[in-house]
């Protein structure tokens, strides 16, 4: 309704601007204004486009052929009116669809971004890097639906509403507890900080503790392994904009630092993809990583328009 009123409201002033209204335009358009509060609203706002608009198209040149030049440059400034006019009214349809993500429960980041969101009961989520959740509360259950990437859930106890996280075909069950989901295209990760919950998909179910850590990957049994504080802590750095690395290869870690970058980190030779790392980095940084790998490592690096290149480093023959 509100895209269909900024477009009337538009239309009206193209009307007056291109010459004065007719008595029944007039009457129609002050018909209009009286309809709605919104219209008249929305008339304000595309009259101060307009007025933009002929800051800058104000003054066209005038010369020996004054009368037509001064139609051409009317109509080439009033075309672009319109387009700003008309991207105006696309920037009103994305707010509006940003509003209706944001009614729908729809939390999103892009990629390098880690956003907070916090829940109406007092639970807390914190999205990591290109991560999108769908938060859906019932009377009986706190439902998340993780779409994409990963998000730690710091969960408010209520025993009378279970949280409840889906990824894909799992779904993660706690009353009071905090944990992390990551999924993606080939299997689901979960991390529990603090807590118990519950893991299901299928007909498999699990009891995770403080610790622990199960890997749900497509057409393959679960993989389940205790990690310790540490770990923990190097696999929640993201919260903080870092990545900890412990032993990872030089293969993992430029993967890990695709999910945070558009600008990639290519291996030229496959001899160093086993190279291990350890260390912390900041995510969005693969310039300051890539310096450090080459000088620790031995390798050449060099510095492309959209990727960052490593390779061995040549050594020198004797003479």
């Amino acid at each position: 309704m509100k895209n269909k009123i900024d477009a009337t409201a538009a239309e009206w002033v193209a009307r007056e601007d291109a010459g004065p209204l007719s008595s029944e335009q007039s009457a129609a358009l002050a018909a209009w204004l009286a309809a709605d509060s919104r219209h008249l609203g929305a008339y304000g706002r595309m009259h101060a486009i307009m007025m933009r608009t002929d800051r800058i198209y104000r003054g066209a040149s005038v010369d020996a052929d004054e009368n037509q030049r001064a139609e051409g440059a009317r109509g080439r400034a009033w075309g672009m009116r319109l387009l700003a006019m008309a991207a105006s009214l696309t920037l009103v349809a994305g707010v509006a669809w940003f509003a209706m993500e944001r009614q729908a429960g729809v939390h999103a980041t892009r990629v390098g971004e880690v956003a907070h969101v916090s829940l109406e009961d007092g639970s807390e989520i914190t999205l990591n890097t290109d991560s999108r959740v769908r938060v859906r509360y019932e009377q009986g259950r706190r439902g998340i639906e993780l779409l994409r990437g990963e998000a730690m859930f710091d969960v408010a106890k209520d025993p009378q509403r279970p949280f409840v996280v889906n990824a894909g075909g799992t779904q993660v069950i706690a009353v009071g507890t905090s944990f992390t989901v990551k999924r993606s295209s080939a299997q689901v990760d979960v991390l529990v900080r603090e807590g118990i919950v519950q893991v299901q998909e299928q007909k498999q179910e699990l009891r995770l503790l403080r610790g622990d850590k199960v890997r749900l990957a497509t057409r393959a049994a679960p993989v389940l392994r205790r990690v310790d504080d540490a770990e923990v802590r190097r696999e929640l750095a993201w919260r903080n904009g870092m990545i900890a690395f412990s032993g990872q290869t030089l293969q993992e870690v430029t993967q890990e630092f695709a999910r945070y970058n558009r600008l990639r980190i290519r291996l030229a030779d496959p001899g160093i993809a086993d190279l291990e790392v350890v260390g912390m980095f900041s995510a969005t940084d693969p310039i300051g990583f890539s310096r450090a790998a080459a000088q620790s490592m031995q390798l050449d690096m060099a510095l492309g328009d959209d990727e960052i290149v490593l390779r061995a480093r040549a050594t020198k023959k004797n003479q």
